[in-house]
């Protein structure tokens, strides 16, 4: 009885962990995440400040999932200082930008994203599935917030890959009459 009462305990606990990671939208959205000191892992941050301009949401943990190429972009918040490691599928991809200090832009993502006090690192992801873990690397405050966001890679509409292939084709065609 006892076994069993433990074993669903630890059932509920693994289960409450792991129901706020997922798959998340490759739109744009940003996605809010907290981290401790350098070599600590994120986690999910509802009682951080929210992220703003625009509003990030803070309902999903890693590991972030989601599929097909896309744009990752990471960025760090509030207190500039902090720097990233960035992983999928547990191989690193690499690092954020080299921080400065003094940033001034706290919760306001538009305002980090064009500051080179803040630590900013985008990856371009191909086809495929991903998972995207992240460690903090640099951490002068012992721990934050920051955001992530996944843009999809445009997709070639068939009448662009069709102009492409005439191209090419005609290219052929005058070198061969040349």
């Amino acid at each position: 009885m006892l076994k069993s009462l433990f074993a669903a305990g630890a059932l509920i606990a693994v289960s409450s962990a792991t129901m706020f990671a997922g798959a998340i939208a490759t739109n744009g959205t940003w996605y809010q995440f907290g981290f401790g000191g350098v070599g600590s892992s994120t986690y999910l941050c509802p009682f951080c400040s929210t992220a703003t301009n625009p509003v990030a949401d803070k309902t999903v943990d890693s590991p972030w999932t989601f599929s097909g190429p896309a744009t990752l972009t990471v960025l760090d918040l509030f207190s500039s200082g902090d720097r990233f490691e960035v992983f999928n599928w547990g191989v690193s991809l690499g690092l954020t930008s080299a921080p400065g200090r003094g940033g001034g832009c706290g919760d306001d993502i538009g305002c980090a994203l064009n500051n080179a006090n803040y630590s900013i690192g985008q990856f371009i992801l191909a086809g495929g599935s991903h998972s995207i873990t992240i460690k903090a690397d640099t951490s002068p405050f012992g721990g934050g917030a920051a955001v992530l966001s996944a843009l999809a890679a445009p997709v070639p509409e068939p009448g662009t890959i069709a102009l492409a292939g005439a191209a090419i084709a005609f290219l052929a065609f005058r070198r061969r009459s040349c």
